[in-house]
């Protein structure tokens, strides 16, 4: 019998999910894609992705907590379902190997100029593999862990109240740029990562409260997001913002600590926490659907050995400049906004054809 996970490490580990370094350069999408007071469009975007999570309830009350794998080949046979689960599977995997590789080159130009960043790459992939194959459960402990350590970091932005000036804000709303839907999907990027909980059906019961997790996560990201993006907007201006890579970074390295030189360094080196388990999280999503796929395997490493490519595309066939790696994972993020929404609705269809055929879940 598969062991239950708790209802605040799940909370904490969706936290973790949705959040990572896209932090640091939100202000700016915010700026380019929203305009003035663009820190107002998190809140549209949280909302958006609360009723996501709506959907994915109706996914988890009509099929009775059954898993998605099991949902989907109540319906469909396996032939058609092995190409689409193979596809996801390499898109969550491509998407945590991205965000990773995004880190580490930004870490790079950071602190480690001279050192090529495959070093530090494949010394963080090594991490991720060690987490993976403890399972989910060690998974949202170590979570829980590096919540413990981080949860401080945002309270470094009320030393800079004294350069924060409202008027900065502007009594407009949302002006000065050219809106697209493009752009808003670059915004709503950053609340991805809810969706995961889609996996997630096996391992909870009536005490998880999967659902309610999700939403209290979705909660948390958004006061976040909210809290720096204000005060980024307060602190800059909105030209200053639209040409910064990382406002926030900016923002940190005006914080003068008795104690610490800089603090913008030591807040991005924490982050590595965050992004390691948001890896990590997207890599069980992956690994969980190639052990679906590959049923009659007998062999435990087959399905790392399997994910270890995308880590490898990600790194030699995805060229290493920043801006192109930013490129690449825009594309696979955007793709998977679409998994979000379309995922669930796929499912809740089967479900209601299950059930006009007589194969209700009991």
């Amino acid at each position: 019998m598969r062991a239950k996970l708790p209802f605040y490490q799940t909370t904490i580990m969706a936290n973790f999910a949705q959040t990572g370094v896209v932090v640091f350069s939100l202000p700016r999408l915010l700026s380019e894609n929203i305009g003035t007071n663009g820190w107002a469009a998190l809140l549209i975007c949280s909302s958006v992705a609360a009723f996501n999570l709506l959907l994915i309830s109706f996914v988890y009350r009509l099929g009775r907590g059954r898993s998605i794998f099991e949902i989907s080949q109540s319906a469909l046979p396996k032939f058609i379902l092995v190409p689409f689960f193979g596809v996801l599977a390499g898109l969550w995997a491509m998407l945590g190997s991205l965000v990773g590789k995004e880190y580490i080159l930004i870490l790079k130009s950071l602190s480690f100029p001279s050192l090529h960043p495959a070093y530090l790459y494949i010394l963080f992939e090594l991490l991720v593999f060690l987490l993976l194959t403890k399972g989910i459960m060690s998974i949202s402990r170590t979570a829980v862990i590096a919540f413990c350590v981080i949860i401080w970091n945002f309270l470094l932005l009320f030393y800079a109240i004294s350069d924060f000036e409202l008027s900065r804000m502007t009594t407009f709303w949302f002006k000065d740029v050219t809106h697209s839907f493009k752009g808003w999907i670059e915004v709503y990027i950053a609340f991805l990562g809810y969706e995961l909980c889609l996996l997630l059906f096996p391992y909870t019961n009536e005490k998880t409260h999967l659902i309610r997790a999700f939403q209290i996560a979705n909660l948390i990201t958004t006061f976040t997001y909210t809290i720096v993006a204000f005060a980024s907007f307060g602190f800059f201006s909105l030209h200053q913002l639209q040409h910064m890579k990382y406002p926030v970074l900016n923002l940190l390295s005006y914080v003068e600590l008795p104690f610490l030189k800089r603090v913008d360094d030591l807040v991005f080196n924490i982050t590595l926490f965050r992004v390691l388990i948001t890896n990590v999280v997207f890599g069980w999503a992956a690994i969980e659907t190639i052990k679906w796929l590959l049923p009659a395997s007998n062999k435990q490493w087959i399905p790392y050995a399997i994910f270890a490519i995308f880590p490898l595309t990600a790194l030699i066939v995805i060229p290493s400049p920043l801006e192109k790696t930013i490129h690449w994972l825009g594309l696979f993020g955007i793709s998977e906004a679409g998994v979000a929404f379309l995922l669930p609705i796929f499912l809740i269809v089967l479900l209601i054809i299950n059930k006009y055929r007589g194969r209700d879940y009991a």
